[in-house]
């Protein structure tokens, strides 16, 4: 199992390299969980069936004075171990982001970027400082995983992160691999548009909005837009993310679970569909916790 969306603010051994890392992350991002070991990490992945995770960054430096996690810091945890995937993340308004982007994939071995508008609050649609990204992602074949709809954060601010504003990115860039974090709800059929007519447009299921993840999740994917219609229109499209450590990432496995799925779309959710996307080596996973 792939779990496309996990963010290590949590994990000691980052928060320790970083005295600003926990204020940030509970006035910014708004988690105020104590932090647990990466040995404690690999537990909890291991209880929700998790193989390997992707970990991202989110850079806030022109919205809120900070980053919430180096690229640096996420490559770190790279060479920790194989069970982690790193994403990059710029602030796409600062003059060097498309060298740190590009020093990100091509030193550091990253292999896709963050962006949270609500968070960063950016405009997506802004041709000047967004498309040139968006082109160098397109360039070096990497996805961007982009927050859409309901924001978390304290601070975040939802006008920036609708699914809409996409569209022209994806029409002026038709190679780009884009993800949509939890089917951009509350438009959820907005989102569920683009991905009908656009195959280069993926969603996670990272959904939680009110009760529990199995609500949540049951209530966009099972009624607003339909199991049938998931296996019919979307069965490529869709990746497990669990945005830990804002939700228990075995939460969001029992969720998907609980709707039971055709054995081959709840696979191609689980692996088939993340494999691909981000190209992984077929070979097994190793551990350094030295």
């Amino acid at each position: 199992m792939i779990d496309i969306h996990q963010h290590p603010l949590h994990i000691k051994e980052i928060v320790e390299q970083n005295d600003e890392l926990s204020r940030h992350t509970k006035h910014v991002y708004g988690i105020y969980s104590s932090p647990h070991t990466l040995e404690s990490h690999f537990y909890q992945l291991d209880v929700a069936g998790i193989d390997q995770a992707v970990i991202m960054p989110i850079d806030c430096t022109t919205a809120h004075g900070c980053k919430l996690v180096t690229n640096e810091q996420i490559a770190w945890l790279t060479e920790k171990s194989s069970r982690f995937i790193g994403f990059a993340s710029v602030d796409p308004r600062s003059p060097n982001a498309l060298k740190e982007l590009e020093k990100a994939v091509t030193e550091y071995g990253l292999k896709g970027l963050k962006l949270d508008p609500s968070l960063q609050q950016f405009d997506i649609s802004n041709e000047e400082y967004a498309f040139p990204l968006y082109q160098l992602c397109s360039e070096l074949d990497i996805p961007i995983f982009f927050h859409c709809g309901m924001s978390w954060s304290p601070v975040g601010k939802a006008a920036f992160a609708h699914p809409m504003k996409l569209e022209e990115v994806i029409q002026q860039f038709p190679n780009l691999k884009i993800i949509i974090s939890q089917f951009a709800w509350p438009w959820v059929s907005e989102a569920f548009m683009l991905g009908i007519k656009y195959k280069n447009v993926y969603f996670d299921t990272s959904i939680l909005f009110s009760g529990t993840p199995t609500d949540s999740v049951r209530q966009v994917l099972g009624e607003q837009i339909g199991l049938k219609n998931l296996d019919r229109s979307l069965s490529k499209q869709i990746l497990f993310g669990s945005n830990t450590p804002r939700v228990d990432p075995k939460r969001l496995v029992w969720a998907i679970e609980d709707l039971k799925l055709k054995p081959s779309l709840q696979q191609n959710i689980f692996h088939e569909n993340a494999a691909s996307l981000l190209q992984l080596d077929p070979g097994g996973v190793t551990c350094s916790l030295s």
